[in-house]
């Protein structure tokens, strides 16, 4: 019941039925979808403890955003707790459903699908099927593309949305698929990728090509994103006058003012900076327009345009640092993960593409409020707090694996024929799982010549290599010699907040401002 709920909410986020049939409005789907989760964890076995709230450093984070937001920003405390609560039941609601790594595949895998959905449905509205009259919208738009609901009725906004979809399905459909799968997701990726073109967001492109450049050299070897990160910066760059509203932009020397757009937003940025070094506290919770039209008047305010820029005025710099700092651990927590097959490689991959995604994304579009970022860093809490509670014995089983390793959820084996290896020449041991693992991992392991020599394990050099993926850990019982074991048992090394993480947050939120003023710059 608990899960069916959060899966009803990413579609009353998404799709917003209560825009698309008026029947539904009085029900409240996103307010009821969350009670219906408060339900489901309490009646589910073992209920929910109060301990479970805050146990990973991004519990810590949101908690310390929400509570400062409440106590020290600006506004009284009933209308504050008004705005916020719905964004602080996404937050916890979800991370304490996603209690397996099945689900969080799954709720990915819906979460795709409903971007999917209004990536399908905005280019429908081009050829005539139109049930929320979202030509009107993109006609106000000067015929930018649009799909008319609430959320993305603005251009930006709607290509911003859309453009995750892309690294999502490359990894649902993709990444170590059976050809034919891959063969099924190549059309299902261009419909993403034709939608956002259409809606000539320029924040989109760029987001877009940071969200692809992740795909690609994420989770690679050292060598290998050294060689392919500047092969794709050239190719994003040489692209980008072939993108549509890019052609005429100049950057450099304040040529980039000339243009109205850019221009909007060096004055938003300008005002941002303002607010945030005159107000120690900040501006206060949805304060940020009602100021900036005082200043520049009704013709030329306009949003923040970014969520950094948004943050640091309403919420002063301490609310700035707490945002730099939310996404610090979530970086910090998916890059020092350790898991344990293909399947929850996938699972750490996509989180990244997403947190990523939004993290780029907030340097164009004002999403600090939406609903989408606080329930992807409770996915990735979510996949935090299931790595963090192993134990160096954890295996999955074969059965397991097959349950959900498939296409959202599918079994792999339903979908193709498996390639049956051929049985080993010899008995693996707990030395062979550890020197795999140390391989497979990317950590550096002695000459083979003398690991064979250590372990008793003769090379097979005449054996055809195959693909084994990311090997499950085995149980250390004190017979393994200790340079092999090297803490490989821990799945999750990053448990708790370290003291150089303070450091890592305070150069996170100095990055921000370095680009915060390098744009006012252009």
């Amino acid at each position: 019941m608990d899960f069916v709920g959060i899966v009803l909410f990413v579609i009353a986020l998404y799709v917003r039925p209560q825009e698309f049939f008026s029947i539904f409005e009085a029900l409240r789907p996103a307010l009821a979808s969350m009670a219906m989760t408060g339900v489901g964890l309490f009646i589910r076995p073992g209920g929910v403890a109060l301990k479970q709230l805050i146990r990973t450093p991004m519990d810590w984070m949101m908690a310390a955003y929400f509570i400062f937001i409440l106590f020290w920003t600006p506004g009284t405390f009933g209308d504050l707790w008004g705005e916020l609560y719905p964004y602080i039941g996404f937050y916890f609601l979800v991370t304490l459903t996603l209690t397996s790594m099945r689900r969080i595949y799954q709720y990915l895998a819906w979460v795709c699908g409903a971007v999917m959905f209004i990536a399908i449905m905005a280019l429908l509205s081009l050829v005539g099927f139109d049930p929320v009259d979202s030509a009107s919208s993109t006609a106000a738009s000067s015929g930018r593309l649009t799909l008319n609901t609430s959320l993305f009725r603005n251009p930006n906004g709607l290509g911003h949305s859309v453009m995750v979809a892309v690294p999502l399905l490359y990894f649902f459909m993709f990444w170590k698929r059976p050809i034919f799968v891959k063969e099924v997701g190549a059309p299902l990726m261009f419909l993403p990728l034709l939608c956002t073109y259409f809606t000539e967001s320029k924040g989109a492109f760029i987001a877009g090509a940071g969200a692809i450049v992740a795909t690609v050299a994420f989770g690679r070897p050292r060598w290998v994103q050294t060689i392919l990160l500047p092969i794709l910066a050239v190719l994003a760059i040489s692209a980008v006058p072939l993108l549509p509203r890019f052609g005429d932009v100049k950057f450099g020397g304040g040529q980039a003012r000339q243009d109205e757009a850019v221009l909007g937003r060096i004055e938003a940025f300008e005002f941002g900076k303002e607010a945030m070094e005159r107000e120690p506290y900040g501006l206060g919770y949805k304060q940020f327009f009602p100021n900036f039209l005082r200043k520049v008047g009704e013709l030329r305010a306009h949003a923040s345009h970014s969520s950094y820029v948004q943050v640091g005025a309403e919420f002063g710099w301490w609310g700035l640092l707490i945002f730099s700092g939310i996404l610090y651990t979530s970086f910090q927590s998916l890059m020092r993960a350790r898991t344990a097959d293909d399947n929850e490689e996938r699972i750490r991959r996509m989180l990244f593409c997403a947190i990523l995604s939004f993290a780029v994304s907030s340097w164009m579009i004002d999403f600090a409020f939406r609903a989408i970022f606080f329930v992807t860093v409770a996915m990735i809490s979510g996949f935090h707090r299931i790595l963090m509670d192993r134990t160096s014995s954890y295996a999955p089983t074969a059965e397991e694996q097959q349950q959900w390793g498939g296409v959202v959820g599918i079994a792999e084996s339903k979908l193709a024929e498996t390639f049956v290896a051929p049985a080993p020449l010899h008995e693996s041991t707990a030395q062979d799982y550890l020197l795999q693992r140390k391989v497979v991992r990317g950590v550096p392991t002695r000459p083979r010549q003398f690991l064979a020599a250590q372990t008793g394990v003769a090379m097979q050099t005449a054996a055809p290599s195959m693909d084994r993926g990311y090997v499950p850990a085995v149980r250390d019982d004190g017979t393994l010699p200790a340079e092999l074991t090297g803490g490989l048992g821990a799945y999750m090394p990053w448990p708790k907040f370290r003291w150089y993480d303070a450091v890592g947050i305070y150069l996170t939120l100095q990055l921000v401002l370095y680009i915060r003023d390098y744009a006012i710059s252009l």
